[in-house]
């Protein structure tokens, strides 16, 4: 991966990528698409020529028509439900999970703790504090090696790579060449070979938004792109899925200042813009791969909680497939459990390349009921929710429900 500057893809309006760019390829849109689930969905966007020979998927969101609802099982591969173990020592709250290496790792209460794809309760992965292998806030990120038996753990704002062994017991920290304000890791442990991706803001020493590094902090290649930059908060988020690809993997980013930008994909030299949304000036949005589809999710205006914090709602998310272009407002019915719908959430998993939903038995057992008395489910419907909830014990363990995206 050599050192590649290339021109910024601005203004990235849908009636200015297309005066802009040149000729649009429409061959694709409106047949078949890469999954069934979208063959009657509308053609939402169009691929657009760009200068340099690429191209980009620019989704047209006012031609998504009604909200839709879209089976997980027609989206995700090789779904599972865990029921984590109940010992007293397994037991987590709400909190964020993430899927990588065979393993459940949970982030809850100011603890890390890990299972396998059975519920089975592996261990601790570090502690809370300050010395060697623990850590004072929660982690930002994992990737687990599991050929060679190694956790690793990228914090808030790292200037390491925090390292376990299986069981969770600190092995050590690795030098990263360029601090990480927020971003992800994927390590190849027998060549002691890490590359990482982040988000930078203005002005920061750290100027490059992917990079590969050995174990001793030298940077072998990097990709530096100055008009990424952004404003200095920590309100901003990075999303992409270097742990579950190997090569090709996104980034992309959720700004709080809002400005225009898109998903971009690396091609084992640069990143690549391949998807954006013609949208208006202003609105804040994210965008994300899931898998093979393009994901647009907006954002409404800050909601204040106290005077010390605010929410930022989130609006329905859009998918678009990038092959055939069709696409949709979409909410998810989690039809392993039986027809009951996700509207956003589904949307913000840690592990971009999974659908994450964990749960407290007492939450789905409600979730249950208001969908139950919302969608006015009966008949055979009704009795596979009912059967389902009734395996349900509120003194139980949470409920992890993931799957791997198509």
């Amino acid at each position: 991966m050599k050192r590649n500057v290339v021109q910024p893809v601005v203004g990235l309006m849908l009636t200015a990528l297309t005066a802009a760019c040149g000729a649009k390829n429409d061959n694709a849109a409106g047949g078949a698409s890469s999954l069934a689930a979208f063959d009657q969905l509308p053609v939402v966007a169009e691929r657009v020529q760009l200068p340099d020979g690429g191209s980009i998927v620019v989704a047209d969101p006012g031609k998504a028509g009604e909200k839709v609802t879209l089976k997980l099982s027609d989206l995700a591969d090789d779904l599972k439900i865990v029921r984590l173990e109940n010992s007293d020592d397994a037991l987590v709250g709400a909190g964020q999970t993430w899927i990588t290496g065979e393993r459940i790792i949970v982030y809850s209460d100011g603890v890390v703790k890990q299972f396998d794809f059975e519920g089975k309760y592996l261990g601790q992965i570090g502690a809370k504090g300050n010395g060697p292998g623990e850590y004072s806030i929660a982690p930002y990120d994992f990737y687990v090696d599991a050929d060679a038996g190694r956790i690793y753990m990228v914090q808030y704002n790292a200037t390491k790579l925090m390292s376990y062994n299986s069981d969770g017991t600190f092995a050590g920290d690795i030098p990263l060449a360029r601090q990480m304000p927020k971003g992800a890791v994927r390590v190849d442990t027998k060549r002691q070979r890490i590359t990482a991706v982040s988000i930078c803001f203005d002005g920061s020493k750290s100027r490059d938004e992917v990079w590969e590094q050995d174990f001793d902090g030298n940077i072998l290649s990097s990709v530096s792109m100055p008009w990424l930059e952004m404003p200095m908060d920590f309100s901003s988020e990075l999303y992409s899925d270097i742990g579950s690809r190997a090569e090709g993997f996104s980034y992309a980013m959720f700004r709080i200042d809002a400005a225009a930008d898109s998903l971009y994909g690396y091609d084992g030299r640069t990143l690549r813009p391949v998807f954006t949304a013609g949208i208006k000036e202003g609105l804040m949005h994210k965008y994300d791969r899931l898998g093979g589809m393009y994901l647009f999710l907006s954002f409404g205006e800050p909601q204040a909680v106290n005077d010390n914090s605010y929410v930022i709602p989130s609006q329905t998310p859009m998918l678009v497939d990038p092959v055939s272009l069709r696409g949709a407002y979409c909410n998810i019915m989690v039809d392993c459990i039986g027809e009951v719908r996700w509207d956003s959430g589904w949307a913000f998993s840690k592990s971009p390349g999974y659908f994450v939903m964990n749960s407290s038995p007492g939450g789905l057992s409600s979730w249950i009921d208001k969908s139950i008395e919302q969608y006015d489910i009966s008949g055979d419907e009704l009795k596979k929710l009912k059967d389902f909830q009734a395996t349900l014990d509120e003194d139980d363990n949470n409920i992890v429900i993931f799957g791997r995206w198509k």
